[in-house]
């Protein structure tokens, strides 16, 4: 995926999606930089800072990525005029879930 200017993820936004196991709380920090922490479920209290890629697919629709310090890989594909998520992460120990959840916009920019 091409390196954007400009991401699609306005700073200061932040969104919560409620998977079945867990729920991760994403806050846009900046245009290269996010916060993924797990506020409920599976691995309550993770939290790392990593740097993400993010890119416009249409209006509403965005497809980001990173990768976490502890190895795992995440792509989100968020359909934010639905309020789903489609994910496909890699664990560090080699494990690949695809998961579906909810979206809740807990903060705008």
């Amino acid at each position: 995926m091409a390196s954007q200017s400009t991401s699609p993820l306005p700073v200061g936004q932040v969104l919560e999606i409620s998977f079945a196991a867990f729920t991760p709380r994403i806050t846009i920090d900046s245009e290269r930089e996010l916060t993924a922490e797990i506020v409920a479920g599976d691995n309550i209290g993770f939290s790392d800072t990593v740097e993400y890629e993010a890119a416009a697919v249409r209006d509403g629709l965005v497809l980001v990525s990173w990768q976490e310090h502890i190895g795992s890989t995440i792509v989100h594909v968020l359909d934010l005029s639905s309020g789903q998520a489609y994910t496909a992460v890699t664990s560090a120990n080699r494990g690949f879930m695809r998961l579906t959840g909810r979206i809740e916009i807990k903060s705008e920019a």
